[in-house]
């Protein structure tokens, strides 16, 4: 753990001094850390093989390790994984972690904070190389098996396509398949859908990883804007809607339209970022009526920071209704291709969204791949990001500095948690 201090801009690009941020190599793996936080200000870690977490902004992390059989003669532990979670309503943890080494195997976990106590299971039913897993909570009632349940967990992972989800509603037991692509071609256009404008306090919360392409509803129910079939390129329809009826995916007519990275916030209101032409900035959007009016502002680099996103997709945003905030945590390249890691703080109180801060994460002094095709490079596959109860941000980077070193490679650089302190 270290302390380290970067620079601070104001709403107009002007350097306004420095934030001082509490960084720690906490879990993760090479290339992934993947971040979540509970409006009880714990902030869990499931980058890699194992949870981690901290209950007091980084000061002191814990692994939480499982007691898993024996995986082709690995001993009692993964060799290596990679992992997410998910937020529930009281605080709940729900995360997966796979691991490609000692078998293709996926356990999931969970913690309930009522008992302080957290259970693992093996994950049977899932595809073959389940890498880089994501995760979605979504509020029910569901039927499911023909049971009703309060709540549903849509987990998704894999390296060739991720189009075969599985579902559970307890956060062990994912044994039902769903494939959304053949679920969406059954209805055709399907109904006309308006997404309800509803408080829920919890949605500040469960926002998942937005590569899930998954929005959690306020009121309840699960939309998807991740369509394509991975393997032959159809798409049934823009948005589909998990019925709550029979947990199957249904194409709807949107009533408004969404074009990026959706999160519903605890007020109902709805946020989305996406690239503009050029990758030289983005805008983030909000809508108080469901998606029909939205209003904009332009988020960018400081001058002479970076030119461009590093790739098209490599942003997140979480929103939070109670702080009236959302924060955008991308990662830049300049001239020289050296990748930055940039956070927006920007105020959603208000009709018209407003830049208020942003804060450069380390020192952005390395170049980085973002898959398996980076052979020679450093790796940082996809950013993450989370708010405290009080407004503070947590947010992943990687730079010269975040050395995890291996026995192949003693100045590996793997990516690493920043605190806003």
């Amino acid at each position: 753990m270290r302390v380290s201090s970067y620079p601070v801009y104001d709403a107009k690009g002007h350097r306004v001094g420095t934030a001082k941020w509490r960084i720690s190599p906490a879990g993760g793996n090479c290339c992934e850390t993947y971040i979540t936080t509970t409006r009880g200000g714990r902030l869990v870690e499931s980058g890699g093989t194992y949870p981690w977490y901290t209950d007091d902004r980084g000061k002191h992390w814990y692994q939480v390790k499982f007691d898993i059989p024996d995986q082709n003669d690995n001993g009692a532990t993964v060799a290596g994984g990679e992992g997410a979670d998910v937020v529930g309503p009281d605080g709940n943890v729900y995360g997966v972690t796979w691991d490609a080494y000692s078998g293709d195997h996926l356990q999931a976990y969970t913690y309930d904070p009522q008992h302080k106590s957290w259970q693992v299971s093996e994950v049977v039913m899932k595809t073959p190389f389940y890498d880089r897993p994501w995760l979605t909570y979504a509020q029910g009632p569901f039927v499911l098996n023909g049971k009703k349940v309060p709540f549903l967990l849509d987990v998704m992972g894999g390296g060739i396509t991720k189009d075969i989800d599985t579902f559970s509603s307890d956060g062990q037991d994912y044994s039902t398949p769903s494939y959304y692509a053949n679920d969406e071609s059954q209805n055709g256009a399907g109904p006309r859908y308006h997404i309800p404008v509803k408080p829920n306090p919890a949605a500040d919360w469960w926002q998942p990883h937005p590569w899930t392409g998954n929005i959690p509803l306020t009121s309840g129910g699960l939309l998807r804007t991740n369509n394509t079939d991975d393997i032959t390129g159809n798409q049934a329809c823009t948005v589909a809607r998990l019925d709550p009826a029979t947990a199957k995916w249904q194409c709807v007519r949107l009533v408004g339209a969404l074009q990026g990275e959706v999160r519903q916030d605890s007020r109902g209101y709805l946020t989305e970022v996406y690239p503009n032409p050029g990758n030289a900035s983005l805008t983030l959007a909000t809508s108080r009526d469901g998606g029909v009016h939205w209003s904009t502002t332009q988020l960018a680099p400081p001058a002479g920071v970076a030119s461009q996103l590093e790739t098209s997709d490599l942003f997140n945003v979480i929103a939070n209704g109670k702080l009236g905030q959302a924060a955008v945590s991308s990662r830049w390249d300049d001239a020289q291709h050296h990748g930055h890691d940039i956070v927006f703080r920007v105020d959603i109180s208000h009709p018209a969204p407003h830049l208020l801060r942003t804060y450069l994460v380390g020192k952005g002094d390395i170049q980085t791949g973002n898959d398996v095709t980076s052979l020679t490079m450093p790796r940082f596959d996809y950013e993450s990001v989370g708010f405290f109860p009080d407004g503070r941000i947590a947010a992943t980077f990687v730079d010269s500095t975040c050395l995890q070193p291996t026995t192949r490679d003693p100045h590996h650089d793997s990516p690493e948690v920043a605190i806003l302190i």
